[in-house]
């Protein structure tokens, strides 16, 4: 066979094992996509992240990791799942963040590598933050917000021990409070999206 002809094949072979992949990164995104926006929808409009759809993501995640990986695959993906459990753990004891949360990111981490995890963990406290200082200029209540996150934090250090954040609103509609999927899924658009930081 002609070196030619050989060239030819070898490059065809590379552009149909790149459109593969290509495909199978889509369908990974889509469905990652999926996931998100339907958590979001129900904490939106329903304050809860449903731990059955958590269970399906967490299937469809585990299981594309395995197709792709086989054993490695689903090692990487578990590790992925653990780091921002681990990560925020602290701030889930606290009251700073709910359950669900912390298990979507999870669900998230399926999909992503432990480095991508991580990198969409920062830009959804990031997007958190302006959304928080956004809803306290709605609310007229920066000042208020302000004075009851510095008053925790000394009363912390004062005591040595951690209390919830929220302990002493109990008895109010919890002020400043946004709905953490929102960020999540607005920072993985963002970083799949192609906007790199």
């Amino acid at each position: 066979m002609p070196d030619s002809h050989r060239n030819m094949y070898r490059s065809n072979f590379q552009t149909g094992l790149f459109i593969k992949y290509a495909m199978e990164r889509m369908m990974c995104i889509t469905i990652l996509f999926l996931i998100l926006a339907v958590a979001t929808v129900t904490d939106l409009l329903f304050d809860k992240i449903y731990n059955e759809w958590i269970l399906i993501g967490a299937a469809a995640g585990l299981s594309y990791a395995v197709w792709q990986g086989g054993g490695d695959g689903l090692i990487r993906a578990l590790l992925s799942m653990a780091v921002p459990i681990v990560l925020l753990y602290p701030l889930f004891m606290i009251g700073g963040l709910g359950a669900g949360d912390i298990k979507l990111i999870a669900v998230a981490g399926c999909f992503l590598t432990i480095k991508e995890t991580v990198l969409c963990l920062g830009i959804s406290f990031f997007l958190g933050a302006v959304l928080s200082l956004l809803k306290m200029a709605a609310e007229k209540n920066f000042l208020q917000r302000m004075k009851y996150l510095l008053s925790y934090i000394l009363d912390v250090f004062k005591s040595g021990e951690w209390k919830l954040y929220e302990e002493n609103l109990k008895d109010r509609k919890k002020e400043g409070k946004i709905h953490f999927s929102l960020p999540v899924l607005l920072a993985i658009a963002i970083y799949k999206g192609g906007i790199y930081w």
